[in-house]
């Protein structure tokens, strides 16, 4: 069973082939490889640069299940780090948990003096950061980000929802979809995702207790809807709120949001018109539109200004 990838091509072939020796023998390894093209003229690896692997075969044991539990367990909250030494070796991995403005190791993971907290704090701070070698000038330490998928909520299950909800769940979203009409909040309409149907769209969010690792997405089926689903958001710590439709909506809604109290602060929040200007027209390249814009707030990239201006 193969999930994910190396990129493809050799590079992909040569993991495989480490992971299997790892598997025969139980031992870690690292696996460097260079991306010129050096190693055969044939190569794929033309790339420039170096690829650094750790394989890392996955033994049960009291210990190891200890500590996998461990990370589930705190993935479900504010998540963790596993750290392991790099070059890898059996058995010795930590758990580190957040502590203000850094990490602290859990004290159920072993003890690790010689953990570089500093630099480690300082790698995984960049946004969108989920793996990376972090040192101080000893031992490098290879560091994994665990923690629970991000969620989507979609408020609104119409046309423009449903290739939105694909696109959200390949690209490792957890996809709800919220929407007071029954015909359109059902699982087989949603297979992807976790569907609610609820009384009216005041007080939408309750009981999915929204965190800032969560993305809400507005597409109902009209400017009203979409208004009393945004006021609802701003009152959550969601991290990224979005909204659908024109610039011409965009002040209309703005301006009843203010009368509701919200400041140009809370206004900040919203991304609208929802998405990326790519030209979009059609439901399925909107929601392309939605779900790059989506991806570059994940990984901490700029995001450049506007969305698509059509209607729904």
């Amino acid at each position: 069973l193969l999930a994910g990838t190396t990129g493809g091509g050799l590079a992909e072939a040569k993991a495989i082939e480490a992971c299997a020796a790892a598997c025969a023998t139980g031992e870690p390894a690292a696996l460097d490889i260079a991306m010129d093209g050096t190693l055969a003229a044939r190569s794929d690896l033309i790339c420039g640069g170096r690829v650094s692997l750790l394989i890392e075969p996955f033994l049960p044991s009291p210990s190891s299940m200890r500590i996998v539990a461990r990370a589930l367990e705190a993935a479900e909250g504010e998540g963790c780090l596993v750290v392991r030494p790099y070059p890898p070796q059996k058995g010795a991995w930590a758990i580190l948990l957040p502590d203000g403005a850094g990490w602290q190791p859990d004290a159920g993971a072993g003890e690790h003096p010689d953990l570089p907290l500093a630099a480690i704090t300082e790698k995984m701070a960049t946004p969108g950061m989920e793996a990376a070698l972090a040192g101080d000038g000893g031992r490098q330490y290879y560091c994994e980000r665990c923690r629970a998928c991000e969620r989507m909520i979609i408020a609104g299950g119409g046309h423009v929802s449903l290739p939105t909800a694909a696109i959200a769940a390949m690209t490792g979203f957890a996809v709800h979809v919220i929407d007071d009409r029954e015909e359109f909040a059902r699982p087989e309409r949603f297979p992807m995702a976790s569907v609610h149907v609820i009384p009216g769209y005041a007080e939408c969010f309750a009981g999915l207790h929204v965190t800032p690792r969560d993305y809400i997405v507005v597409v109902t089926r009209g400017h009203l809807f979409d208004r009393i689903v945004v006021s609802q958001a701003l009152k959550t710590r969601a991290g990224y709120i979005g909204m659908i439709g024109s610039s011409s909506k965009r002040r209309q809604v703005y301006e009843k949001l203010r009368e509701e109290g919200f400041d140009e602060g809370d206004l900040e929040r919203i991304h609208s018109p929802i998405g990326l200007s790519i030209g979009a027209e059609t439901p399925e390249e909107i929601a392309v539109s939605i779900l790059a814009e989506c991806i570059a707030h994940r990984r901490g990239a700029k995001i450049p200004g506007g969305g698509w201006q059509a209607g729904r």
